[in-house]
């Protein structure tokens, strides 16, 4: 048989322990509940833009269970000696890392599987972002297919009726099994359950939280989310992997506030203080072959602050590397994203999974809704287009008192055959280990950073992937920053005086002197003598500004768009140019010739760049004239 292809997976391949999941319809949303954001996601995995939506609060707002608010009590209560109104009832608390354990769980990639709209969801990310893991999604959905053939084929087994007068019909069947193949499909998911998913998860909070800080720094982030998001794009770490057990050596005071660790405890420790007794010990390893191996990495996990509250931690990590791409340090940023595990934001698999074990899940409109599936059913979702284009044309033929050979396309014409998606490749956004060694890029809107100096010096010592270009490693900062005098100045003050600061500046390169319209977000990182030990700089892009500014083209002679003076035979000619006009310059085009398509040679004047061109049409002419101008 031939191996099943995920993108042309019709039916929703899910696995035994998940039978009793019913099935949704693609475009059915589920109903709002209560601690259950409704927003789901409907983000394509190409370059199609989403619209705009109100962006979901990163963090969560409150310690206080938003079903037991402890409101005080007013008035005088007769006989009663209560302070605060008490709890519901029924209700159940809240809490933080149950959630989390259920969204990396495996009931969580169950339902996923269940809904054929996720799955592809979920496998165009594994094609795109993690290609190492089709190999292995296809061996699962194989195995899934074959073990579901042999349920059918028991069911089959088991439907044979005994006849009289035939012995041997009357003892029972024994029933296939294959342990060794079971085995192998639940390995198979337990390894998409501790890998996959979580790097899909990641996938999806770093889009909300890029935008999240995008909005932040450049100042367009709706007010009711700003008191919220104070800090949000300032806690990053520093370590060093040339000590031992690679040591945190600068710390923002953000990263002190978020984890409530002092500088003195922080410096020359390991980040591992920070897990507590619910934390991923997948994720853990993952970060230590991340770092162990010098790439960058993106995880989401459980962390605990010093008072022992949890937290979910988006770590980003990137290698600091010297002029000779030798690796000195790391950088980490950190995003707390609790929030986003509270209200299941942007994951609608994860919405029907807490519906479910809540209880709260309205049924569904579906017409196969409640009606068990039959062991052929369960196979027929598992056939690829191939293998159901193969049932068209051969199935029941047995049954048929005449069948004639079918040529393809002789039956209601060409046979269906799936749409080809052609696309440009993509990057993998640091979730693949692939082609990632030392690259030091981070993930999401810090892909763009600077480290320098701390003042005077403010020399750029390390730069991410995207701006290291030859010569910027221990060149001046401040060289980099055009525009007025008055914003250099006071962003030199800023930064000479300790303070964060965000500023839109005119971003300075060898190839555009007069600069682009960038934000930058300059962030202190404190050393164990509680100085500043390095500035880390994230730039943003202007969104008004994301495209190259280019000079702005002459200005165009009143001839054009009118009808132009008598030709050299003394003829009116609408439409047809015989001079251009660039500034007060006035430059005669070569005589035409018929059809405009024998060739001109015309040198350019004093002033010009002295040297023939060769034009061929009024185009080139004039795409020359204004070359000339522009270099003038």
């Amino acid at each position: 048989m031939s191996p099943v292809n995920p993108a042309e997976s019709n039916g929703s391949p899910f696995p035994p322990e998940v039978a009793a999941i019913p099935s949704t319809n693609g475009s059915h949303r589920p109903p709002d509940v209560d601690d259950i954001s409704d927003s789901s996601s409907n983000a394509s995995y190409g370059t199609r833009e989403a619209p705009p939506r109100e962006l979901p609060p990163l963090q969560a707002q409150s310690t206080l269970d938003e079903y037991d608010q402890m409101r005080p009590l007013s008035g005088d209560l007769l006989g009663s000696f209560d302070l605060v109104a008490p709890p519901e009832e029924a209700h159940q608390p809240f809490s933080l890392e149950t959630r989390t354990e259920q969204l990396f769980s495996r009931e969580h990639l169950q339902v996923v599987f269940s809904n054929p709209t996720l799955l592809l969801r979920f496998t165009a990310f594994l094609s795109t972002h993690r290609h190492g893991s089709v190999p292995l999604l296809i061996y699962y959905l194989d195995a899934l297919k074959a073990l579901r053939a042999i349920r059918y084929s028991n069911a089959v087994a088991e439907a044979l009726s005994p006849i009289r007068g035939h012995s041997f019909t009357t003892a029972p069947v024994q029933a296939t099994t294959n342990s060794a193949l079971e085995d192998r499909a639940a390995q198979a998911f337990d390894a998409l359950v501790e890998d996959d998913l979580p790097a899909y998860i990641t996938h999806m909070y770093i889009q909300i939280v890029s935008l999240s800080i995008s909005q932040r720094i450049t100042g367009t982030l709706a007010p009711h989310l700003r008191e919220a998001s104070e800090g949000l794009a300032e806690c990053f770490v520093v370590t060093d992997v040339t000590r031992p057990d690679n040591p945190i050596v600068f710390a923002s005071e953000e990263f002190n506030r978020t984890t409530q660790y002092g500088m003195t405890y922080v410096i020359g420790r390991n980040c591992r203080f920070l897990q507590g007794p619910k934390t991923n010990i997948s994720s853990v390893r993952r970060i230590r072959e991340a770092t162990a191996a010098g790439r960058e990495h993106c995880e989401v996990f459980l962390n605990y602050r010093r008072d022992g509250s949890p937290f979910v931690n988006m770590l980003m990590i990137a290698p600091l590397c010297d002029s000779r791409g030798q690796i000195r340090y790391h950088i980490g940023a950190q995003v707390d994203v609790s929030g986003l595990v509270k209200d299941c934001t942007d994951l609608e698999s994860f919405q029907q999974l807490v519906m479910d074990w809540s209880g709260k899940r309205s049924p569904q409109p579906n017409a196969d809704e409640g009606r068990k599936k039959d062991e052929f059913q369960e196979l027929g979702e598992m056939l690829n287009m191939g293998e159901l284009e193969t049932v068209r044309r051969f199935g029941g033929k047995m049954h048929r008192e005449s069948y004639e050979e079918e040529d393809d396309g002789s039956r209601n014409g060409a046979p269906h055959r799936p749409r080809l998606l052609l696309k440009e490749p993509t990057g993998d956004m640091g979730l693949s280990s692939s082609l990632s060694r030392a690259s030091g890029k981070l993930s999401g809107i810090f892909q763009h950073y600077l480290l320098i100096r701390p003042y005077p010096s403010l020399r750029i010592l390390f730069a991410s992937p995207t701006l290291r270009v030859p010569g910027i490693l221990q060149s001046p900062f401040m060289n980099k920053i055009g525009g007025s005098s008055r914003v250099r100045d006071e962003l030199t003050s800023a930064l000479a005086e300790g303070r964060g600061v965000t500023a839109k500046v005119r971003w300075v390169t060898r190839a555009d002197e007069d600069g682009r319209s960038r934000w930058i977000h300059c962030t202190p990182l404190l050393g164990s003598n509680g100085q500043i030990g390095v500035w880390m700089i994230v730039l943003v892009d202007d969104d008004q500004g994301l495209s190259r500014r280019w000079k702005q083209a002459p200005p165009v002679g009143p001839h054009r768009g009118k009808v132009y003076g008598p030709s050299r035979e003394g003829r009116e000619r609408p439409g047809m140019l015989d001079e251009y006009t660039i500034g007060t310059e006035s430059h005669e085009l070569p005589e035409r010739r018929p059809a405009w398509l024998q060739r001109h040679t015309w040198a350019s004047g004093a002033g010009g760049y002295n040297k023939d061109v060769t034009c061929s049409s009024l185009a080139d002419v004039l795409y020359h004239l204004i070359q000339q101008h522009i270099q003038m």
